[in-house]
Order: structure tokens, then C-alpha cells, then sequence
């Protein structure tokens, strides 16, 4: 799908085409505007933004139940727990949406960064479940963030936490708070999720 910039007024404002008309990238900012033909429209082509507007297009595959996959990314270990449970639910015939398959960093430019937070709130609004990497001694905040989001649209929502230092104690395993959104109930290996999810 190609891409333009409408100008430079705004750096978010990119539009696509569809059958010979220009509408708004990011619904969830502009709405479902159509844009009409300027002569400053300037095509996107550096390949970081047309894979990160991609993503956002099209989140999951279609035909199949989607799962977004929650969870911090910013250390190896985060991101390889967090891919390999990712494969593991791809190989049983769910899509999932990993955040961490776009990645940003300092020089990422401002429709890059955009890119990320509206395709992660387009996920999860069109997700079926939320899997949620809870490891580590504190939720962090972003995968907090996405939980409440996620109990706050109805989402089914299961915790994961296959680290055995618990934050307060056995039985809740989590914050509090965090942990009544699911009823304190907090998975600790993926064949316990993938139960879970069975049972909702």
C-alpha cells in the first residue's frame, strides 16, 4: 500500500488510497476523514514507516481468533519470553500482535513513534484476548496500562508470570489493583494461558 504526507504542517496526517480516494492513516485521531488531492502530498517511501503504517493497517491476520501480546520489550529476556510465547499461540492457530515486531528508538521519526501507540490501541480495541507478560518484580507500566485498557473495553485478559519473585505474595502474585481487573488469577506457564483462554 503506498503512502503520502499531506504536508508539513502536521507530521502525523499521512493518508492512503482507496478506490481513487484519500483518507487518514490514524482513524483514531482523524476520524475516518477524507483528504483531498494536494499538490504538496509527498509519498513515504523510507521502509521504517511504510512497515510501521503496515502494521497499523493490518494488525492480525484475518480468519483467526487475535491475541494481543502485552508485556514489556525492553531487554533480551523480555522479548525473547515474549516472542516465543507468541510463536507457541501462532503454531495453534491464533494471530497475535506483538509490539515489539516495530521498534522504535531516538532517531524514529514522529509518524514512526505515532505509528506504535495507534497500532497498539487499534490491537487491543480489535483483540479477542490479551496475554499479558507480567514477569519481573513490578508490572511494567506499559503492560499495566494496556491490562486496565483491556478490562476497561471488556477484553478477555490473562496474566502470565513465570517469575517466581512475587511482588506481595502466593496468592496474588501482582498489584493488587492490577490483579482484581482478572480475579487474582495469574498463569504461571503458557500451558496454563493457553487453558485459561480455553475456558473463557
Amino acid at each position: 500500500m503506498d503512502y503520502y504526507l499531506v504536508g508539513k504542517e502536521d507530521p502525523l496526517l499521512a493518508v492512503y488510497v482507496v478506490e481513487g480516494v484519500y483518507r487518514a492513516v490514524f482513524k483514531e485521531k482523524y476520524g475516518d476523514l477524507e483528504i483531498p488531492f494536494s499538490n504538496e502530498m509527498t509519498k513515504i517511501q523510507d521502509k521504517e514507516t511504510v512497515v510501521a503504517l503496515d502494521k497499523y493497517m493490518m494488525p492480525y491476520e484475518e480468519g483467526k481468533p487475535k491475541v494481543y501480546m502485552a508485556g514489556p520489550l525492553f531487554n533480551e529476556g523480555d522479548r525473547y519470553t515474549n516472542k516465543t510465547n507468541s510463536d507457541a499461540l501462532r503454531s495453534l492457530g491464533y494471530t497475535t500482535f506483538l509490539p515489539q515486531e516495530v521498534v522504535i528508538n531516538n532517531d524514529s521519526s514522529e509518524l514512526v513513534k505515532a505509528s506504535c501507540f495507534y497500532m497498539d490501541l487499534k490491537a487491543i480495541g480489535l483483540c479477542d484476548f490479551i496475554v499479558a507478560n507480567c514477569n519481573g518484580i513490578e508490572i511494567d507500566s506499559g503492560t499495566a496500562a494496556e491490562i486496565g485498557l483491556g478490562y476497561g473495553w471488556g477484553k478477555r485478559t490473562v496474566l502470565y508470570k513465570s517469575d517466581v519473585r512475587n511482588y506481595y505474595n502466593e496468592t496474588f502474585k501482582v498489584n493488587n489493583f492490577v490483579g482484581g481487573l482478572v480475579g487474582n488469577k495469574v498463569c504461571t506457564t503458557l500451558d496454563e494461558v493457553i487453558e485459561e483462554m480455553k475456558n473463557m
